[in-house]
């Protein structure tokens, strides 16, 4: 009978949905994940115009070390509010199609004369406190700096830290030299395809209405020893992203298990940040001429992400440019 039941346990675990391990991810780390937006307004057939938050990518707070110290209670940091570069610039663009449709359209009263700055974008904020909304704050298009190589898909910008300890609004960050994981530290543990992930961001604006709610998704590294052997500047993920993720930070997934004769993975670190989805095209071909007639453009559950390395040398060539912010 004994053998019996622990047949039954097994085959009970093995039943059990892999998103019961999102326990995994530290919930501090939750709160280091900030929604990208703005206010927009919205009108609806015999309501008047309201404004909305509409979420257009995610960003995070990374504490990059300016004093070590061996009690890390005492190393200083400076905080940044990182993201994609793309994430600013289709803020712009956005706003300025917005403005188009506004003005093309049938929408009355407010609505019809609003016309969003199309120089700011606006970070909401959780506070310590989870009974309260989230504050958002402008940031102006001018604030942001960027990864020297404009083909390397980062923005950051400096937040000041003591205001929002303040405003009991810095409750966690991503620490450079604890909890991120660049190329050479991910050598070092042995990080390879098939090591899980967690995605943690905005997808389709689904941030929540009064404050941040970050969605979890998981997945797994697919492919990473191009970019550690230099070939690539970027690696894989099995993991559906969507509009909105760009910009989420990757978790390496802790794991207690591993193949004998490599590591296992103890600690949760920030290891990336996601670029985009790879997308596909399906053609539909026509039987008469054989010609394709339509193309449809699909998400291949394939995400493209950046590593942490390239947020540490956009941060360094800009305190290079303004050594008096250090």
């Amino acid at each position: 009978m004994a053998g019996t039941t622990t047949k039954i346990l097994l085959f009970s675990l093995i039943l059990l949905p892999q998103c019961i391990f999102a326990t995994l991810v530290p919930p501090h780390l939750e709160d280091a994940v900030v929604a990208l937006g703005s206010m927009q307004p919205f009108e609806s057939p015999g309501q008047p115009c309201t404004l909305r938050w509409t979420t257009e990518g995610t960003g995070f707070l990374y504490g990059y070390l300016i004093k070590n110290d061996p009690n890390p209670a005492k190393r200083s940091y400076m905080i940044y509010l990182v993201t994609n570069r793309h994430v600013i610039e289709d803020h712009v663009k956005g706003q300025r199609l917005l403005r188009m449709n506004l003005q093309s359209s049938h929408l009355t009263g407010e609505c019809s004369q609003a016309k969003p700055d199309e120089t700011i974008i606006t970070v909401r904020i959780n506070p310590v406190s989870a009974l309260t909304g989230g504050q958002q704050f402008p940031l102006p298009i001018n604030n942001w700096f960027f990864h020297p190589n404009n083909t390397i898909d980062i923005a950051g910008t400096v937040l000041n830290a003591p205001f929002l300890q303040s405003q009991g609004l810095l409750d966690a960050f991503f620490s450079s030299d604890q909890i991120v994981a660049n190329k050479e530290k991910l050598k070092s543990m042995g990080v390879s395809a098939g090591d899980g992930v967690f995605v943690l961001g905005f997808p389709m604006n689904l941030a929540g209405v009064q404050r941040n709610y970050v969605i979890v998704r998981q997945g797994c590294i697919a492919r990473i020893s191009s970019m550690l052997g230099g070939a690539d500047p970027t690696f894989l993920l099995d993991a559906f992203t969507f509009p909105g993720n760009s910009g989420s930070p990757v978790i390496l997934k802790p794991e207690a298990i591993s193949i004998t004769g490599t590591p296992a993975q103890n600690n949760a670190y920030l290891i990336g940040i996601v670029r985009s989805y790879i997308p596909y095209t399906d053609l539909a071909i026509s039987p008469q001429t054989g010609r394709p007639r339509i193309s449809f453009e699909e998400n291949s559950g394939l995400a493209e992400v950046l590593p942490v390395d390239n947020i540490d040398e956009a941060i360094r060539f800009w305190q290079q440019a303004n050594p008096q912010a250090r």
